[in-house]
């Protein structure tokens, strides 16, 4: 998987509103336009872990491809089954609701963040470490 490593934090565009939008409590919204930290991939055989440390908190996820889990969204608290997929290279994260897709673009990561209904896309831009 080409996201294994550990990818800082660089700048966020409409991830706020995108929150705001979604439901997310204001103060988590507002933390969200200043976001700071990391992300870390990891493999363990089929698993894979997603430790995200930022000014939200910590939050792990490991998961397997095609098997629902229990994902929570960092600074929001809001949890929701998702199934985790690769998507020609992008790893995505399914919900009932919200759609989180992570793909790589040159040097930097993009993580999207999408809804139904919703005509604000969030995202967050990261750089390798």
């Amino acid at each position: 998987m080409a996201f294994q490593g550990k990818w800082n934090f660089d700048r966020v565009e409409k991830l706020a509103e995108f929150m705001k939008a979604v439901g997310a409590p204001a103060e988590a919204a507002n933390e969200a336009a200043s976001l700071t930290g990391y992300v870390e991939y990891s493999q363990a055989g089929s698993s894979y872990t997603v430790k995200t440390v930022s000014s939200g908190g910590t939050i792990e996820r490991t998961f397997q491809f095609g098997k629902p889990f229990e994902m929570e969204f960092p600074g929001y608290g809001k949890k929701a089954m998702v199934v985790a997929s690769d998507e020609g290279g992008k790893l995505v994260f399914k919900g009932d609701d919200i759609t989180e897709t992570r793909e790589i673009k040159g040097n930097a990561m993009v993580v999207t963040l999408t809804k139904p209904g919703v005509d604000i896309i969030g995202k967050c831009f990261l750089k390798k470490a």
